[in-house]
């Protein structure tokens, strides 16, 4: 049989992909309708997801004069930069509200949690970003007034809107990346001419194959050459750093361009199955470093000349980084899957 795989294996791929499908068709059906969006999401929350409810507790007796609000990860498949961007709204809104935002990836875990401390934390925001303040989880779980974050009936519309709203510099600033990470970052860009180059984000593997519904569909590697010819064509000759996590797509760019295709990684997936998320494919050893390559890349984007990419949550980080300092930019917009 092609390249060993058996029937069953064949299969259950197929049927996968099927299901897939119609999951993507009803789910996009009933976000469209009116009618139907509100029930089926909060019979979905309260049926599936109780636990998940936003809930008021008391702790103990610390810190009688403040609102703690614990930020809970949703458990979900949702990428680095998405959690992240979302949550730097939260936690502005948060403050605004008179809370104070501590977030919780220990016990409410991520996809990037390991089974070891990183950096003396076993909290996942921790390995990447600062918290919003200067409370510990062992301190808020011993005081008196605290908010545990999740869903409320009725109020899911306006909490995704909130989330989505235009996310500042400024915003990120009240829970910045770790300095060791910017440093990371920093050194690559200072010592490999990252400042001058084209940023390209080009993403493969689930995003394309699985066509996550309600994201921006993404371009395909052709289409993105085009606009690079049209880019150097204009702007002289120099290095394009290509970010991505497809080896295929890292194939095509360099066959094209040869040596002016730069990466800080050669981290990339190979071989990938097609039929489900690609975090379920890395190693629990690996899915800190994963996280961090991915984090170091975004942030040499956003110290490039010129930046070409699809509205995805990495270029959206990018670009705020970024801070309007691109001399151009240019993002494709090809709707949603």
């Amino acid at each position: 049989m092609p390249g060993n795989v058996t029937y069953l294996e064949r299969k259950t791929q197929y049927l996968f992909r099927k299901f897939m499908q119609i999951k993507r068709a009803l789910g996009m059906y009933i976000s469209h309708s009116k009618l139907l969006k509100g029930p089926a999401t909060d019979i979905n929350l309260a049926i599936f997801q109780w636990d998940k409810r936003q809930q008021h507790k008391s702790f103990g007796t610390l810190n009688p004069s403040l609102k703690f609000y614990v930020i809970r990860s949703s458990g979900t498949d949702e990428g680095l930069l998405s959690l992240y961007l979302g949550r730097i709204q939260q936690i502005h809104s948060l403050r605004q509200a008179g809370f104070v935002p501590v977030v919780d990836w220990e016990n409410y875990k991520t996809q990037y949690n390991v089974d070891f401390p990183v950096n003396g934390t076993r909290n996942a925001w921790e390995y990447y970003f600062e918290q919003p303040s200067s409370y510990t989880l062992e301190e808020v779980y011993k005081s008196m007034d605290v908010t545990l974050s999740g869903w409320r009936f009725f109020q899911h519309y306006k909490t995704h809107k909130e989330d989505s709203r235009v996310i500042t510099y400024d915003m990120m600033r009240a829970a910045p990346v770790k300095k060791y990470i910017a440093d990371i970052a920093r050194e690559k860009a200072n010592a490999d001419g990252i400042s001058e180059m084209i940023g390209v984000l080009v993403r493969g593997t689930d995003y394309t194959k699985l066509k996550p519904a309600g994201h921006p569909i993404a371009p395909t590697p052709e289409m993105v050459s085009e606009k690079i010819d049209e880019f150097l064509a204009e702007y002289g000759t120099r290095r394009i750093f290509l970010a991505t996590e497809d080896y295929d797509i890292y194939s095509f760019f360099t066959q094209k361009y040869g040596s002016l295709i730069y990466t800080t990684d050669k981290n990339l997936i190979t071989n990938y199955s097609g039929h489900d998320y690609i975090a379920n494919s890395i190693g629990a050893e690996n899915k800190y470093q994963f996280g961090l390559d991915y984090l170091v890349k975004m942030l040499c984007l956003s110290e490039c000349r010129f930046f070409i990419a699809s509205g995805t949550s990495g270029a959206k980080f990018a670009r705020v980084m970024n801070n309007g300092r691109y001399e151009r930019e240019y993002l494709f917009n090809l709707g949603v899957y």
